[in-house]
């Protein structure tokens, strides 16, 4: 089935439904995959991880506190835990199209791709022990979850909780106008992604609404992980022992234009 409660089912039996399935996901991915594979697990691992925890913030008042704070910090524990491998595979993309943007050929910023490449290999060399760790924990949310106290959840409660994850998504972005920092951005970069996920889950309510919110946030919050991608390269630039080489100055003026285009797309 799909990341959406439907018609037809019970609101409890949806929710979990939906979790099940993503942690199913997020396990086939990280059991199955070779570390040869290892670019489209951590990228299918993280999606589901994104998921589950948008999820769990929609039920976050039925559930209680403690029971919500336990099973995100596991799921954020398991994201986290494949996130070097990702970044350095990113910025090695980054690099390749600030390359093209730049009319550089392949040579260029040769130190720089090597020190990613070199950072990639080591990555997959720990991937083998991070994939037994994060299937373990995602089985123990999975075990967990036919317990989530969500018998009295009704349509109203998630209707209240997207409307508060907007709210945070519109002060977000009031947040980054008024003070246009990396931190501010990220913030808001959560906050877009968690109504994007929310409003998927809840299409059934009204299709043609939510599918519309849904596809300005997807939008929006594309560029915002663009921006957020090219702030951790610059900042991975910004405190490399050394000197400022040529090389790296480019690169920080090419990032630091990439990035004032994003945002004012972002802003408007």
């Amino acid at each position: 089935m799909s990341y959406c409660l439907q018609t037809d089912e019970p609101i409890a039996s949806g929710i979990r439904r939906i979790a099940r399935e993503q942690l199913a996901g997020a396990l086939c991915q990280i059991s199955e995959l070779t570390d040869s594979k290892e670019a489209a697990a951590v990228h299918a691992t993280r999606k589901h991880i994104k998921k589950i925890r948008a999820l769990l913030r929609l039920i976050r008042q039925e559930i209680g506190h403690e029971i919500f704070q336990e099973e995100d910090q596991r799921a954020r524990g398991v994201a986290r835990a494949f996130s070097g491998s990702r970044d350095a595979r990113v910025q090695l993309q980054l690099l390749e199209k600030l390359r093209r943007q730049a009319h550089l050929d392949s040579a260029a910023f040769s130190k720089t791709s090597s020190a990613l490449e070199k950072e990639m290999a080591a990555q997959t060399d720990r991937f083998g022990p991070r994939r037994r760790e994060a299937r373990m924990t995602l089985q123990d949310i999975c075990d967990r979850l036919e317990g989530w106290p969500l018998d009295d959840l009704g349509m109203d409660d998630l209707c209240c909780a997207v409307r508060r994850s907007y709210r945070r998504s519109r002060k977000g972005l009031r947040l980054a106008g008024a003070e246009s920092t990396g931190e501010n951005f990220h913030s808001l970069r959560k906050r877009v992604k968690e109504v994007w996920y929310q409003t998927r889950i809840l299409q059934c309510l009204n299709p043609a609404v939510m599918r519309e919110m849904a596809d300005a946030a997807k939008t929006l919050g594309q560029e915002l992980g663009d921006l957020h991608d090219l702030t951790l390269f610059r900042t991975r630039l910004s405190v490399e022992e050394g000197c400022r080489d040529d090389e790296r100055i480019v690169l920080l003026g090419l990032i630091c234009t990439r990035e004032s285009e994003l945002e004012q797309i972002a802003l408007d």
